[in-house]
């Protein structure tokens, strides 16, 4: 008799169907340091709602998290944290924290990815990878991706040994067809230590302390997509030598420093830079909340982790 393989350290398993016109978990298993909780439904929830948590709320130097997702045909996942990810001081620049993440997300299902930023800690060292495979015109994606500074409070400012993250998009291969997965999105964001940088990018990042990228994608959030690209083209421009510019400090009390929306391949990109967390997420709720695809399709605490 076949003795069942332990399964490794920091490794999760999420499946989710449609399920009497919701969606339900089919299959959910984590193990040290990763930990993945599903609350009770409400009625006012469209989707299925699960927490990806570390024991002692971050990972330290040499943890690895590798989570596989499965969304079946029409099914809903909101995925969010309880805090920050927190990456905690490497004895070691050769030593990492790596966290993976691999979603299938198939025909008219839709991924909601809400976390927390990462915060890595003063010499730290971290890489992240998160692949998406989509139907090419019915699966629907809007995925958060952003990183703070560090501990503010003890005034840190971009001072870890390096991050590095990297999103890919990929449509489904199509058997029937013969077609085979093809990428359609890869974004990189790599802040390594050189003999310039010595450590610290707080130069390089223009007095920000958050940066982030949100993908938006599928026609379920087309309108929102839409919404993004409209509010940025309303964005005034500075012309000085002969050059224009964009002017996006304009709002104030909970205006971002900086930011830009592009249309690319099918997905809308945004990127935005803010002095703090509390701003950045402050202007993400209200963009959320004025066009109101998320609460509507998901629910209102799917937006929990901009409160």
């Amino acid at each position: 008799m076949a003795v069942p393989q332990k399964p490794e350290p920091g490794t999760g398993q999420l499946e989710v169907q449609a399920f009497c016109g919701s969606s339900s978990i089919s299959a959910l298993s984590s193990t040290y340091p990763l930990k993945l909780v599903s609350p009770p439904s409400r009625p006012t929830d469209h989707a299925v709602l699960v927490f990806m948590m570390s024991y002692g709320g971050g990972l330290v130097a040499g943890d690895r998290v590798d989570l596989n997702i499965r969304l079946r045909p029409k099914s809903r996942l909101a995925l969010l944290t309880q805090g920050s990810t927190k990456v905690y001081k490497t004895p070691s620049k050769s030593i990492r924290s790596y966290q993976n993440l691999s979603i299938t997300v198939e025909e008219g299902a839709a991924l909601l990815l809400l976390p927390d930023p990462v915060q890595p800690f003063k010499d730290s060292s971290y890489e992240q990878c998160q692949i998406f495979n989509v139907h090419p015109s019915s699966s629907n994606l809007l995925v958060l991706d952003w990183v703070s500074e560090g501990r503010t409070a003890r005034g840190e400012a971009w001072e870890f040994f390096g991050w590095k993250g990297r999103n890919e998009i990929w449509s489904l291969s199509d058997p029937e067809k013969a077609t085979k997965k093809n990428l359609l999105i890869r974004d990189n964001l790599i802040l390594d230590e050189t003999s310039t940088t010595k450590q610290n990018y707080m130069n390089e990042m223009d007095s920000l302390g958050v940066f982030g990228t949100l993908v938006i994608r599928g026609p379920m959030f087309r309108a929102l997509g839409e919404f993004f690209l409209a509010e940025f083209s309303r964005l005034p421009r500075i012309q000085t030598n002969g050059k224009l510019h964009e002017q996006t400090d304009l709002r104030s009390g909970g205006s971002v420093k900086t930011w830009t929306a592009a249309s690319v391949r099918g997905s809308v990109i945004v990127k935005f830079g803010s002095r703090d967390v509390d701003t950045a997420k402050c202007w993400l709720r209200n963009m959320f909340l004025q066009d109101g695809t998320v609460g509507r399709e998901f629910g209102e605490r799917s937006l929990m982790c901009l409160y």
